[in-house]
């Protein structure tokens, strides 16, 4: 009998072990670690997440997924929603399992089904607790796609995922005796999922469509451990306290309506954040050397195709046909930048060029996936795209951590960094990926800063930094991003003239530091309980005159706020004071300024200070440099 082929397996800290080909990657990772099953679910064989059951039929890098990888966290959820779709075909015979992916915030499953009672899901939980019990192991296989057609005869909705797919083969899971179709990977056996909670079930349209028939969602979050799922569980009671589409709502910021779902829409007092946001960010722009530009909200199919984009992120953006011809809504400002960076001849003494845009992008998320203002359809964001040479990447993305420290301490957020690289399908050569991955990594370390790195969760065009805030609730949420793009300025043809003569294609950084407005408002309102900073509060100071008596003094001090550009309104209502007062306080204004027959015969104004008891009252010129200082400073409290 001819010796098995070896193979060389590489693992995260450099060690290199020989193995048989077809040794599966749990007895790999077993080689290297006795430790490393405690907590790896799945494993990352080169740049594609695995089943650890998965046979290794080539050389490679190895390493454990756990719950802490973005990777592992979306398999964990999706396994979840999985044992759910099991446990309810299991006790609602007539239920047909249709999609079920991850989210940021957990899973869901939608099903074509009667309409749930709470005696089914009673019977779904005790279902699932019984199958985490058994540990019952995901077993994959692959089926010729006829014989997936005759496995799934009777559930129209997998049939039509079949007739969408050009492959001649698919991957089905096995958990006990439910099979579904599924790419995987999965964890290891549902005892991994001893974690897991179901939220709720809602009715929704298949497909997102209004038209469309109605399935019956059930939405969950899955941990590893009952310990994690508790703790979530007492974080959500406090969280739904700090709720931004309530307090948005509640605040007159922003409001959300069932015909424009992923819509939100922005009322005045909303849009006062919105613009303060902006001028926070500009007056960085502007120091830093950047420009504005703006480009069209829709670009033509071939302009995707160039970028990259119709291959790798269709699904993700709304098309329209004009003139008979195909036309996107952007996704992202990039396609824009390319085009005008290549508008005409370009010389090294250009660059660094570093253009901002703020204009609304679309993309068409999952109808499951929508929350609030913290996952939408259309948005705007602090974006930029810096077009450097290769000695200009170094400083440009120092610059960059700088201004995170700078913007993330102004809001008094904890923060951290997701090294991201390539993905599987990236576009261009691995070993460009490599330096790139390798410059970005120097640059953090350089920074001394804390970061993970997360294989496979780049871009499709190249890797990333994600920024990660933790809020007061400590809570982790992704916001800015700074990317490295070798792909997509080569995809464009652009060229500058270098000091040498010859022509170089620019390297693009692409870069977000807050974000969408969208996203960081929500996470703001929750991080503060709906209390924002005096410098963001659409209403800065409320007047409150007790009596018609005192209402000219009130005049004359809201005038004098307004001259100094306060936004100030004033309630001379026949409410009593206290009513009055408590009403500022609920609409979290950040000054309270009273004035009676003291006040105005003094001279002075009684000012409330939002998180101090009490009142101090000052002279009327040392109250407003007391506002104003604090506005003016943009200090994170009045």
């Amino acid at each position: 009998m001819p010796d098995p082929v070896r193979i060389v397996v590489t693992f995260p800290d450099g060690q290199r072990i020989e193995v048989a080909a077809g040794t599966t990657a749990a007895e790999a990772l077993r080689r290297w670690s006795p430790r490393a099953l405690e907590t790896g679910l799945a494993a990352m064989f080169e740049d594609r997440p695995i089943d650890l059951a998965t046979p290794l039929d080539r050389s490679g890098s190895l390493r454990p997924l756990t719950f802490e990888d973005r990777a592992g966290r979306d398999i964990l959820q999706h396994s979840s929603a999985h044992l759910v779709a099991k446990a309810l075909v299991e006790t609602v015979a007539s239920a047909r399992p249709t999609h079920g992916p991850p989210t940021d915030e957990g899973f869901f499953y939608d099903f074509d089904v009667r309409p749930l009672t709470g005696e089914d899901l009673e019977a779904v939980r005790a279902r699932i607790e019984e199958s985490i019990r058994r540990r019952e192991p995901f077993v994959r296989q692959e089926l010729a796609i006829d014989e997936a057609r005759r496995l799934f005869a009777s559930n129209p909705h997998k049939l039509r995922y079949l007739a969408d797919t050009p492959d001649p083969a698919v991957s089905v899971y096995a958990t006990g005796s439910f099979v579904d179709l599924c790419r995987g990977p999965h964890v290891p056996d549902t005892g991994w999922l001893a974690g897991l909670h179901i939220l709720g079930v809602s009715a929704v349209h298949d497909g997102g469509r209004e038209d469309g028939p109605m399935l019956q969602r059930i939405r969950g979050v899955g941990f590893p451990t009952v310990e994690q799922r508790d703790r979530f569980l007492r974080l959500r009671q406090e969280a739904e306290a700090r709720d931004h589409r309530g307090l948005a709502q509640r605040l007159e910021l922003a409001m959300f309506l069932e015909v424009v779902p992923g819509f939100p829409i922005w009322l005045p007092r909303g849009m006062i954040v919105v613009r303060e946001l902006e001028r926070y960010v500009t007056e960085h722009l502007a120091a830093a050397g950047y420009s504005e530009v703006r480009t069209p909200l829709l670009f033509p199919q071939s302009v995707f195709e160039t970028s990259g984009h119709w291959e790798h992120y269709r699904e993700n953006i709304f098309l329209s046909t004009v003139d008979d011809r195909v036309f996107g809504w952007k996704p992202m400002n990039c396609p824009g930048s390319m085009l005008i960076f290549g508008s005409r001849a370009r010389s090294y003494r250009e660059l660094p060029l570093r253009w901002a845009e703020f204009a609304p992008l679309h993309r068409r998320e999952a109808s499951g996936t929508l929350h609030g203002l913290t996952r939408v359809r259309e948005f705007v964001q602090d974006d930029a795209h810096l077009f450097v040479t290769e000695e200009q990447i170094g400083p440009e993305i120092r610059t960059l951590l700088d201004w995170v420290r700078s913007a993330f301490t102004t809001f008094r957020f904890d923060w951290s960094y997701e090294l991201s690289t390539r993905p599987p399908g990236a576009l261009g050569e691995t070993a460009q990926w490599a330096a790139a991955e390798a410059t970005l990594q120097g640059l953090l370390e350089e920074a001394k800063v804390p970061f993970r790195i997360s294989p496979g969760e780049g871009a499709f065009y190249g890797p990333k930094i994600d920024i990660h805030l933790n809020d007061s609730l400590g809570r982790p949420w992704q916001t800015g991003t700074i990317q490295l793009d070798y792909q997509t300025p080569k995809r464009f043809g652009l060229e500058y003239q270098g000091a040498d003569g010859q022509m170089h294609t620019p390297v693009v950084i692409h870069r977000t530091i807050l974000g969408s407005w969208e996203r960081f408002i929500g996470i703001l309102l929750e991080h503060t309980g709906g209390r924002l900073p005096p410098w963001l509060s659409p209403i800065q100071v409320r007047v409150l005159p007790i009596a018609d008596a005192h209402a000219a003094a009130a005049q004359r001090f809201q005038e004098s706020l307004r001259s100094r550009g306060v936004r100030t309104d004033c309630s001379d209502s026949t409410e009593t004071l206290p009513k009055r007062v408590r009403t500022a306080e609920m609409e979290r204004i950040p000054y309270i300024a009273v004035i009676g027959d003291r006040e105005a015969n003094d001279g002075t104004v009684a000012l409330r200070i939002r998180g101090i008891k009490g009142s101090r009252v000052l002279p009327v010129e040392d109250g407003i440099a007391r506002i104003e200082g604090a506005i003016r400073s943009r200090s994170f409290d009045p």
